[in-house]
C-alpha cells in the first residue's frame, strides 16, 4: 500500500513563488545521491536558493522503496526538469539504494543487480503507485507524458539528464515498461 507523507517545503524560493500549474505529465528523475531517503531531502532543499548555495531545485516528491515524501502541491510549478516540462509536469525523484556507486562522469559503476534487485522492485512499486494515484486525482495527466528527465532531454523540454535510465538499465526496465506498469495499475482500480 502507497505510504504518501507530506511536508510542504514553505521555506524553499520555488514555493514561495506560488506558481501552479495544471498537470499535463509527470517526470520522473532519480536523485544521483545513492543512499539518501525520501525524508532527508526536507532539511536539505526546504530553503533558501541562497542557503543551498545559489541552486533553485524542488520537486514534488521523493519516493524510495517505503515511502513517498511529496514536498510541493501537485498543481504548484516545481523546479526540476530545468526546461518547459516545469510548467506542466509534476515532478517526482525516485530514490537510489545505499552502495550504489557512481564515477566521476556519473556512471554506475559496478552495480550489483541481485543486491538491489528487492530495493528496485519496492521502488518501483511505490513509483507506479504513485503515478496511478496521480492519473487518477488529475485526468489531464495522458500516461505517455509520464517522462524520464532524459526523455524530457531528447524531446527538448528538460536539461540534460539520463536519469533514471541510467541505473534501470541493470534491472531490464525501460520508461516504456513503466508506463505500462501504470496503465495496468491505473486500470486495476
Amino acid at each position: 500500500m502507497l505510504n504518501i507523507i507530506t511536508k510542504l517545503m514553505s521555506e524553499n524560493d520555488c514555493y514561495k513563488a506560488g506558481r501552479t500549474i495544471t498537470p499535463r505529465g509527470i517526470t520522473i528523475h532519480s536523485t544521483a545521491e545513492p543512499g539518501m531517503r525520501a525524508g532527508v531531502w526536507y532539511e536539505l532543499w526546504n530553503k533558501s536558493a541562497s542557503e543551498q548555495g545559489g541552486r533553485e531545485v524542488c520537486v514534488h516528491a521523493f519516493a524510495d522503496d517505503e515511502i513517498v515524501m511529496q514536498y510541493l502541491p501537485w498543481t504548484m510549478r516545481g523546479w526540476h526538469a530545468g526546461g518547459t516540462d516545469n510548467n506542466d509536469h509534476i515532478g517526482i525523484e525516485l530514490c537510489e539504494p545505499a552502495g550504489m556507486i557512481y564515477t566521476a562522469d556519473f556512471d554506475v559503476a559496478d552495480y550489483d543487480t541481485a543486491r538491489f534487485q528487492p530495493y528496485f522492485d519496492r521502488l518501483w512499486s511505490n513509483a507506479v503507485q504513485l503515478c496511478a494515484y496521480l492519473i487518477r486525482q488529475y485526468p489531464t495527466i495522458e500516461i505517455n507524458e509520464i517522462v524520464s528527465h532524459h526523455e524530457g532531454f531528447l524531446r527538448g523540454t528538460a536539461s540534460g539528464h539520463h536519469d533514471p535510465e541510467h541505473w534501470w538499465k541493470f534491472h531490464n526496465k525501460t520508461m516504456d515498461d513503466f508506463r505500462a506498469a501504470v496503465a495496468r495499475e491505473t486500470e486495476d482500480k
